[in-house]
């Protein structure tokens, strides 16, 4: 649902681990980083750069507080191995290279700039679905993320008709509703909004 745990309970465990798979990213938005505020102080975040930074789908890390401690307590090591590894996976491909050429040619600035752009479309399209009759609207978008669903018609059929790809169902609480994650700047948000308002209406 893009909801954001609260994170004030960080330090309270031996080890916290925050899965921000999703929304880590925010942080390097001066509009949304204080959506995370707290996450500093988690011991690992894992982050999916093939969400919001844009990348491929194996794309992905996880950031250590105090990479010292975190070698002492999940370090994976043989006799065979030079050095342990933080982990359990011993060779792999060269995926963080995209990241960094993505890094070294938009800067921070930039980034920060396309995930302010997917969260500005992330919120138009809440504003349109709370105020259509047809549609419920479970609630604003914390991270990018907007859940709805038909109000009286099958939300099955309705993604059915829905274009590919555009949307997913989710479950909450046993009930089917729809998903949009806003992750693609270059979108056009009004086709959005006007083809789940002409499917509704259908």
């Amino acid at each position: 649902t893009g909801e954001v745990d609260p994170l004030e309970l960080i330090g309270q465990a031996r080890w916290t681990h925050v899965d921000a798979a999703w929304g880590g990213p925010l942080r390097l938005s001066s509009t949304y980083a204080n959506r995370l505020a707290g996450i500093e102080g988690a011991d690992s975040v894992a982050v999916s750069a093939h969400k919001l930074l844009m990348q491929p789908k194996d794309s992905a890390l996880v950031m250590f507080r105090d990479p010292e401690l975190a070698n002492s307590v999940i370090s994976f090591g043989g006799g065979y191995l030079a050095t342990p590894n933080i982990g359990v996976q011993g060779s792999r491909g060269a995926a963080a290279v995209s990241l960094l050429a993505t890094l070294l040619a938009l800067g921070r600035a930039g980034i920060a700039e396309r995930i302010d752009r997917v969260m500005e479309m992330a919120n138009q399209l809440a504003e349109n679905l709370e105020g259509e009759e047809a549609i419920e609207l479970l609630s604003f978008p914390k991270t990018g993320v907007t859940v709805f669903r038909p109000r009286k018609l099958d939300t099955d059929k309705i993604h059915a008709k829905l274009p590919p790809g555009m949307f997913s169902i989710c479950l909450i609480e046993d009930e089917r509703w729809l998903r949009s994650v806003a992750a693609n700047p270059l979108a056009d948000i009004d086709l959005i909004v006007a083809t789940i308002k002409e499917t509704v209406r259908r």
